[in-house]
């Protein structure tokens, strides 16, 4: 059996040797260079773009603007499974290229060169004329009656608000003796930093489209190419190489649609289109920015009558993964410390910021970050032990959320709390930190994360496995999650191994995906690979 065991992973030699091949490694070297011109406002409409001096740089092939979109099909970005039903799918927001600006960086126009040189400087010869509009960059006051609207359907640039209420909030903080905490929490923007940029490359392959991807979602990047080109589906195919992290910013269908767009524009030539890091901070994604407000009614022995969240996202620009981030974050609230009586808003708000899309944890870091950090507040109020608190109020075994069907099968909240006592030396330090003076004092604290895997029930999970029986009986198999550097496919081949009943050595996981012949996955995010994959694997062998 190797489930469970700690074996040296499928493609560590390749890796450490500098063999592995990845997105540019893969792209000929006739491809055209594609850069992206970015607005330089914050809201507004391009009146004009003059590109005349541009082209005239030698190694110039086209200048593509905004004006050149003969057919607008809006398209959603975010990495989500597909619903046939309307109110269950993505915003579709996004064109290729805009002229109407909603954020600074917005893509109005690209250059296509012979060489990156060429292309820089012929993004430095556009001119520009603008109509600027006032811009709002903070989520209250996006709120706000006489704010800047940025999408019309969306009043008060509230892209979505729900709501979780449970037991009767109003008359349970009525009981006597109860204590109110309350307090504001905020987390920041964040960028991912993955070492390897965006980066694609598209061709003409007859009257198919093909597009090589550094992306988390091959088979949804095919279904939103398609969307935004107009373009039936399995006319599409999408290649996914090694991929060099992507942490949910390649969750995201990021310029997929924009590469192959220009190549068909050119007759089907090869067009590369690498994002410099620069851009990456500005035009991709970013981790929602989310304020909390939370109000606790607790009783003198640390126990909770009552609870209250209202948790603000910023959105910025465009939907992309929109509101499940924050309405997940708050749907864990009311599950980390149970109470009976929880009242809870999520508001996700349209910002003139630079999009934001799925990161790692999606939502649960900023809600944790806000209770942790009022449960530290509790606690000082209360003069209350933190790990006293919240052994007395963590989620108990046995407990099962009525939206979720979340269930904790074990003690693993007292279990991790117990090993890291145990190896920070937790109870000697804390004690030993108290009653500090002066400048420079030392602490040790404490906190507690609720993260669950998959998507379920917010959507459908689904995993396909194929498996090919070799002469010499070893295996090659394939799935649709993929690997993006966080050991999946050594997962995969250490259950494939077990359910065959074969050794190790003799299963070789195809570790890139191509639309065309792997079976159909939603990709790699929300810790699910294993999980689904799993079940996939099983039922195949």
């Amino acid at each position: 059996m190797y489930v469970g065991k700690k074996v040296t992973r499928v493609d560590a030699y390749d890796k450490v040797l500098g063999r592995t091949r990845y997105t540019d490694d893969l792209c000929d070297k006739s491809a055209y260079i594609a850069r992206i011109l970015h607005s330089t406002i914050a809201n507004g409409r391009v009146l004009s773009i003059d590109t005349s001096e541009a082209e005239k740089i030698p190694g110039v092939v086209k200048v593509f603007t905004c004006f050149d979109l003969k057919e607008k099909h809006y398209f959603p970005t975010a990495g989500h499974p597909w619903s046939t039903d309307e109110s269950h799918q993505d915003v579709a927001d996004r064109l290729v290229l805009t002229d109407r600006v909603r954020f600074y960086g917005d893509d109005i126009a690209a250059v296509v060169a012979e060489d990156e040189v060429s292309a820089a400087q012929a993004l430095r010869a556009i001119k520009v004329e603008y109509e600027e509009y006032p811009f709002v960059l903070d989520v209250m006051d996006a709120m706000k009656e006489d704010a800047p609207q940025l999408h019309d359907k969306y009043p008060n640039n509230i892209l979505k608000h729900t709501t979780i209420s449970k037991g009767n909030y109003e008359e349970a903080i009525k009981e006597p003796g109860l204590i109110k905490v309350e307090g504001w929490y905020s987390t920041p923007t964040v960028q991912h930093c993955h070492i390897e940029n965006f980066i694609c490359y598209a061709e003409m392959e007859g009257d198919r489209i093909k597009v090589v991807s550094s992306t988390q979602i091959p088979h949804i990047v095919r279904r939103v190419v398609g969307q935004a080109l107009g373009v039936e589906w399995g006319k599409i195919r999408i290649i996914k190489p090694y991929i060099g992290g992507g942490f949910g910013n390649k969750q995201d269908v990021l310029y997929e649609p924009l590469c192959a767009w220009l190549s068909m524009q050119l007759h089907g030539h090869l067009i590369k289109l690498d994002v410099p890091r620069e851009e990456t901070f500005v035009s991709t994604r970013v981790r929602h920015a989310i304020k909390s407000h939370i109000i606790s009614w607790v009783r003198p022995d640390g126990t909770f009558a009552a609870r209250k969240l209202e948790a603000f996202s910023d959105q910025g620009a465009y939907a992309s993964h929109g509101h499940s981030i924050c309405a997940k974050g708050v749907g864990a609230f009311p599950q980390l410390y149970p109470c009976d009586n929880v009242e809870a808003d999520a508001y996700t708000i349209f910002t003139n910021k630079s999009v934001a899309g799925a990161m790692r944890g999606y939502g649960i870091p900023q809600a944790m970050w806000a209770v942790e950090c009022h449960t530290e507040d509790i606690c000082a109020k209360l003069n209350m032990d933190p790990l006293e608190f919240r052994r007395k109020n963590l989620m108990p075994v046995g407990y099962k959320d009525a939206f979720s069907k979340n269930e904790l099968y074990s003690d693993t909240f007292n279990q991790c709390l117990d090993k890291g006592i145990e190896v920070t030396d937790y109870l000697r330090k804390y004690k030993e930190y108290q009653n500090q003076t002066g400048d420079i004092r030392r602490g040790i604290g404490m906190a507690v994360f609720w993260y669950n895997t998959a998507v379920w029930p917010i959507s459908l999970e689904t995993s396909s496995c194929r498996m090919v029986l070799n002469q010499d009986g070893s295996l090659q198999v394939q799935l649709g999650e993929t690997e993006i550097g966080q050991g999946a496919d050594t997962a995969y081949t250490q259950m494939a191994a077990d359910v065959v009943g074969v050794r190790l050595d003799q299963v070789h996981v195809v570790s890139c995906q191509d639309t065309d012949v792997t079976p159909f996955g939603t990709g790699a995010y929300a810790s699910r690979q294993t999980y689904t994959a799993g079940f996939s694997i099983r039922q195949t062998g």
